[in-house]
């Protein structure tokens, strides 16, 4: 596994610190190579990096890799892979809200996840509601018919963007 992997702007990204596992077995290695490698070569990590990375932590479970990235401006970055349960999970956390055209960024998240088809959400038809935990926040849900992905962004009454995800389990 490399130390330094180059992030989509080109800029090295740091050394991420391993957590659990001190030495991870050669298939597990591989997967967080692999994980890193799509992570920061994705939007979501491209949005995230514009303030400088501060730090990277990768958590070695019985089940998943987890990567953890924290950035200058305190936004925050989770990507969760479990190769037995064949699921993916990318949490974007901004530290201040943005106006960015979530579509358009998930659905190159989802491009770059599954390919030019990606998995068929459908950017359409969104469920969208107040959240639960404070209605001042809208959740909205895209949904695709590949995998059990689903896109999810949570954004302010005046609807600048607080989080992204893309996740799936096949």
């Amino acid at each position: 596994m490399p130390a330094t992997n180059r992030s989509a702007a080109g800029a090295p990204a740091p050394d991420c610190v391993l957590e659990g596992t001190a030495n991870p077995s050669p298939k597990n290695a591989e997967v967080i190579s692999t994980l890193r490698q799509s992570v920061e070569r994705g939007p979501l990590y491209e949005i995230a990096s514009r303030s400088g990375v501060a730090s990277c932590r990768i958590r070695q479970d019985a089940d998943a890799i987890r990567l953890e990235y924290a950035f200058r401006d305190g936004t925050t970055l989770r990507a969760t892979r479990n190769p037995q349960l064949e699921s993916s999970d990318q949490e974007l956390r901004l530290a201040t809200p943005r106006a960015e055209d979530v579509v358009s960024v998930l659905t190159r998240a989802e491009q770059a996840s599954f390919g030019d088809k990606g998995c068929g959400i459908n950017w359409r038809q969104p469920e969208s509601k107040p959240s639960a935990d404070d209605a001042s926040f809208t959740d909205t849900v895209y949904r695709g018919d590949t995998c059990n992905c689903q896109a999810r962004t949570r954004t302010d009454a005046a609807g600048h963007v607080l989080t992204m995800s893309l996740r799936s389990a096949c």
